[in-house]
């Protein structure tokens, strides 16, 4: 059998920070090489590399026309349960390399010889670092230092020098491959092992030999018969020129006579002989004939099946067009069906929307009753049904995700010709519906400049509607993600203020209100580079059962893991202000530094000690003032002590310190950025009056107009949309009031 060589397919690696991992098909046994390149390699991308042995493969000389096309589908079936089962076994590896947090890819071929595989992979993607197992487990001690495997041989002399490879048995190295010629030390392997396959094809090509041979002798036999009547005639004809010859020479001596009586004894036998074979070759014949006769009705007979089944055909392929006409109607009366759904979900959501405000309108008549009077100012919010949220995203088009994490994926959406983005949150955070929709309430009454603004809900998807911002997280600018330029350390410092400010005013209230998922990605920057804390209140929406959550039920990115999160909090599981002001401490070290979470508490307390700190400041954001710098670094690390007690106070320690630096960098911080405010945003104007909006109202086209502007159209006669002219279905109207509470805190800052 040939090589069968299947490459999944193209793709281009960073080879420079890629660490290539060969494995095999079972993970335990594999499971300790890649642990050991996890643990030498940190911080780099980790590339699972496998190479499968078909067990399945046709071969073509093997079959007919027809039998190859009998069992093509099954063959297709075959390798489509292997590939299948070879992305099921490579998603294991990619969990363990997940779970152990470092980022992941796969790469797989197919081909009859594993070592061949790897060391074409090697040279196919120009691979520079690579690490497979270098002896089975049962060979491993501590002396060893040589490979005890045919396929490691065969890599470590075939592989292209510019690889570096490292081999390991049982979690240990026991064998080093430099990337170049002079340190390829080992014997160069036996040529019987490479030649293997070939003796296999030389015995192959002789049997096939063997077997053309014996066809042409039963050839050749077939042929005896007129040769031997020939011989025949050849020697009567010399035994008649004997007889003659002798007949006439009657005077001859005795010796002459013996001598013509032994020849023609000899001929007599020599012709019973071959007339014998004869006879032996015309039975041959003779049963050939009855074979090929026999042959011959065999056909006739499969000649009659095929006329039948030739004839069933026809009446299968009328039942299969009558069938088809049947699956039409169908799929008709299924296309009507979805279409009276579609309709039915429609007035659905709709009746839900009325039911949902009726239950608010009453409930805030209960607690007016009641004399309860609420702690914020009540805001309405509007409901959207999942189909909205649905078309918002283009079906949760996945190049409209934003973010994933634990608390759900976001999508950036236009939900009623407005830019917003969707927080889908995760179903095993299921609540009752009063119970979110509590939550929501909550949250739509808390209102702060530097918080993102809550616009809307579906209860119908559990998914929150926030405005949608232009800069993305601070995580994304600290990384300077899509080549965006870094933040100034004017802006870091204001960044800084702006949250302190907002935790403040969170934590005064009563009962205090925690964020609880203070970090990077949750901290959101606007076209002014204002902050717009994101997530407020979401812990409370996905509930962990009592539990604080554990590091492996995070994602994979560090940045989403638990090192943000209170350390007394993943051990007693109870939030408190002092929870946020860890998580403030540790934003304000990434902001002065730049630099990854994993090591930063360390890096900034030993740069403090040797009074080095200029060493670990983030010089793309410019010249930190180095005293400033130093007071914000002492900060941060006492927002991160251990012990809750030791960190600092908002208001008297942490706000007295940054309002200071603040107002210094308000007005060089102004002069960096583009400032917007003199411009109106687009969706604060009415499109009619094309005035900045006092009373919002939607309209059934899904535009916002000012309340006097669209009754006026009505009440004009004209029962179409102003934008659109195409006829509304009613002429109800909605209070925006999302959308009016943005205008009035946009005109405060004014």
């Amino acid at each position: 059998m040939g090589s069968f060589e299947a490459i999944e397919e193209e793709r281009e690696f960073d080879v420079e920070e890629t660490i290539f991992v060969a494995v095999g098909k079972n993970v335990e046994e594999s499971k300790t090489t890649l642990f050991w390149a996890v643990q030498n390699f940190v911080g780099k991308k980790i590339c699972v590399l496998h190479v499968h042995q078909p067990e399945h493969v046709v071969e073509p000389t093997d079959l007919n026309f027809s039998a190859k096309r009998l069992k093509q589908p099954i063959c297709e079936e075959l390798w489509e349960v292997e590939h299948q089962k070879q992305h099921e076994l490579l998603d294991q590896y990619l969990l363990l390399l997940v779970q152990a947090g470092v980022e992941a890819d796969k790469i797989w071929i197919e081909m009859n010889k594993v070592e061949k595989g790897i060391v074409d992979t090697i040279a196919a993607h120009n691979i520079r670092w690579l690490v497979m197992g270098g002896a089975a487990e049962n060979h491993y001690s501590e002396e060893l230092s040589e490979l005890k495997s045919k396929k490691a041989f065969f890599v470590c002399q075939r592989a292209p020098i510019s690889c570096h490879i490292w081999f390991v048995c049982k979690g240990c190295l026991i064998y080093t491959r430099g990337g170049s010629k002079d340190s390829v030390d080992l014997e160069i392997a036996s040529p019987l092992l490479l030649l293997g396959s070939d003796i296999e094809n030389e015995q192959l090509q002789n049997s096939v030999s063997e077997s053309l041979t014996n066809e042409v002798r039963f050839l050749d036999a077939e042929g005896d018969g007129n040769e031997l009547e020939r011989i025949s005639r050849s020697l009567s004809s010399q035994w008649s020129v004997c007889s003659s010859s002798s007949t006439n020479r009657v005077v001859g001596t005795s010796k002459l006579a013996l001598w013509l009586t032994d020849e023609a004894k000899a001929l007599e036998n020599l012709c019973a002989t071959e007339t014998s074979r004869r006879k032996e070759i015309e039975e041959v014949l003779a049963r050939e004939k009855q074979e090929v006769e026999k042959m011959r009705n065999q056909q006739d007979k499969f000649l009659k099946e095929l006329q039948m089944v030739q004839d069933q055909k026809s009446i299968l392929e009328a039942q299969l067009e009558e069938s088809q006409s049947i699956v039409k109607e169908l799929e008709e009366k299924i296309i009507s069906a979805v279409k009276l759904l579609i309709s039915f979900k429609e007035k659905r959501d709709k009746l839900r929307i009325e039911n949902g405000n009726a239950v608010t309108e009453l409930q805030k008549l209960r607690r007016v009753l009641n004399g309860e009077v609420p702690s914020f100012c009540s805001v309405q919010i509007p409901a959207f049904s999942f189909m909205e949220i649905n078309e918002a995203t283009q079906n949760f088009d996945p190049s409209w995700k934003i973010a994933e994490g634990r608390y759900g994926s976001v999508y950036k959406g236009i939900l009623r010709h407005i830019h917003v983005a969707i927080k889908m949150l995760p179903s095993y955070g299921c609540q009752s519906q009063l119970d979110f929709q509590n939550e929501v309430e909550l949250l739509s009454r808390v209102r702060h400049p530097n918080l993102l603004t809550l616009i809307g809900t579906c209860p119908e998807s559990r998914s929150l509607v926030y405005e949608h911002v232009e800069n993305g997280s601070l995580e994304d600018r600290l990384a300077c993600k899509g080549n965006t330029c870094p933040l100034p350390w004017q802006i870091r410092t204001k960044i800084a203020a702006d949250i302190c400010s907002t935790l403040i005013f969170l934590h005064s209230n009563k009962p205090h209100i925690i964020h609880g998922n203070l970090k990077p990605s949750t901290v959101l920057l606007d076209a002014n580079f204002v902050c717009k804390l994101g997530d407020l209140g979401i812990f409370r929406m996905v509930p962990q059962n009592g539990h604080p959550p554990h590091t492996n039920q995070l994602c994979n990115n560090p940045e989403e893991t638990s090192l943000y999160m209170d350390p007394d909090y993943l051990e007693t599981g109870k939030l408190t202000p002092a929870s946020d002001v860890y998580s403030f401490g540790l934003i304000l070290l990434r902001l002065l530094t730049g630099r990854p979470i994993l090591r930063i508490l360390k890096d900034v307390e030993c740069a403090l000690e040797n009074e080095n700190l200029e060493a670990v400041l983030d010089v793309s954001a410019g010249d930190w003032p180095l005293e400033q710098a130093k007071q914000l670094a002492q900060l941060g690390l006492r927002c991160c002590e251990t012990n809750q007690v030791n960190r600092p106070d908002l208001v008297s320690e942490i706000w007295s310190l940054l309002e200071q630096m603040r107002a210094s960098c308000i007005a060089s911080a102004s002069c960096l950025v583009s400032k917007k405010s003199g411009k109106i945003p687009s969706n604060f104007m009415c499109p009619i009056y094309q005035e900045v909006m006092t009373d919002p109202q939607i309209a059934a086209d899904g535009y916002t107009y000012e309340s006097e502007a669209i009754r006026g159209w009505f009440e004009s006669g004209h029962n179409t949309s102003p934008m659109t002219n195409l006829k509304l279905q009613h002429c109800d109207l909605v209070p925006n009031y999302a959308l009016q509470n943005a205008i009035l805190e946009w005109q405060q800052r004014l």
